[in-house]
């Protein structure tokens, strides 16, 4: 058997020149391509005075000004760990899950992402409840405080993720959902 036949495709000293270009340098480019896709996003589902209500709301500008005061952002209503594989669900509007966001996109930590907005109003069956995941990027092993669960046949389409083909599971907070 030959040498190269062995050697892994880290051992070839040409693999270097072969390899593609680096594309972190259009990364601040992407960034503002991604802040433009979320705002159109926002306005397209809030409408113009919502998406200006909210933000305000967010805003640094505000945010400096109640430093230290609790705002009266609408929390989300907490239906506890209530829900258990196959029950039925249904995913709420994508206004009221809105309302539950902070700045961010986010309840808790966990992103709404776009592709998720297409299942709003539908009817799903719960496939499992999530206590723990395991974080790709670093291989740590991870606690769910805040009850989230997976749906059946819900899977990202990976169109707002450049073409992305895993069918990854959406993460679904208990408040975007209404038992059935």
């Amino acid at each position: 058997m030959s040498k190269n036949l062995e050697k892994c495709q880290y051992c070839y000293d040409g693999l270097v020149e072969v390899s593609s270009p680096d594309t972190r340098s259009a990364l601040p480019l992407r960034r503002y391509w991604w802040n433009i896709k979320r705002n159109v996003w926002h306005l397209r589902v809030l409408g113009l005075i919502g998406f200006t209500t909210r933000r305000l709301r967010y805003s640094r500008v505000t945010r400096l000004f109640l430093k230290g005061k609790r705002g009266s952002a609408s929390k989300p209503s907490r239906v506890g760990s209530s829900l258990l594989p196959g029950d039925l669900v249904e995913v709420r509007s994508a206004r009221e899950i809105f309302a539950t966001l902070n700045g961010e996109d986010k309840l808790k930590g966990l992103r709404f992402n776009p592709e998720m907005a297409k299942f709003c109003g539908k009817r799903f069956r719960v496939y499992k409840r999530l206590d723990k995941i395991i974080v790709e990027t670093t291989g740590e092993l991870r606690n769910i405080r805040t009850p989230t669960v997976l749906l059946e046949g819900v899977f990202c389409d990976g169109k707002a993720h450049g073409g992305c083909d895993r069918s990854c599971f959406g993460f679904w907070r208990e408040a975007w959902l209404k038992k059935v």
